[in-house]
């Protein structure tokens, strides 16, 4: 993340049930708890943002308000059940995001 000098990886694996496993990996601790709260999301958590357990104050905890994990779990879990391209994602390169002066 270009907003801090920590890394994430997140990975999304669809289940039979139609459920995701999440796979955080991450030398943040603040996103280790994320990790260890967030091991499972529905459909309804990667379309529903207001009501997502990805946004849940619980499963967040301490970390920051600009923290980009529960971007990049949304990401995963919509790539796994085909809502972005993976030939198109892996043309584009890490994700970033770049905030400064024009």
């Amino acid at each position: 993340m270009s907003i801090c000098s920590k890394k994430i990886k997140v990975t999304a694996t669809a289940r039979e049930d139609g459920d995701f496993d999440i796979d955080i990996c991450s030398d943040c601790h603040f996103v280790d708890h994320y990790a260890q709260s967030l091991k499972k999301v529905s459909m309804d958590d990667i379309t529903n943002f207001e009501k997502s357990t990805i946004n849940r104050e619980d499963v967040r905890g301490n970390m920051s308000m600009i923290c980009l994990a529960p971007i990049a779990v949304y990401q995963a879990a919509w790539m796994e059940c085909g809502m972005l391209s993976r030939k198109i994602y892996g043309k584009t390169g890490d994700v970033a995001m770049r905030m400064g002066k024009d």
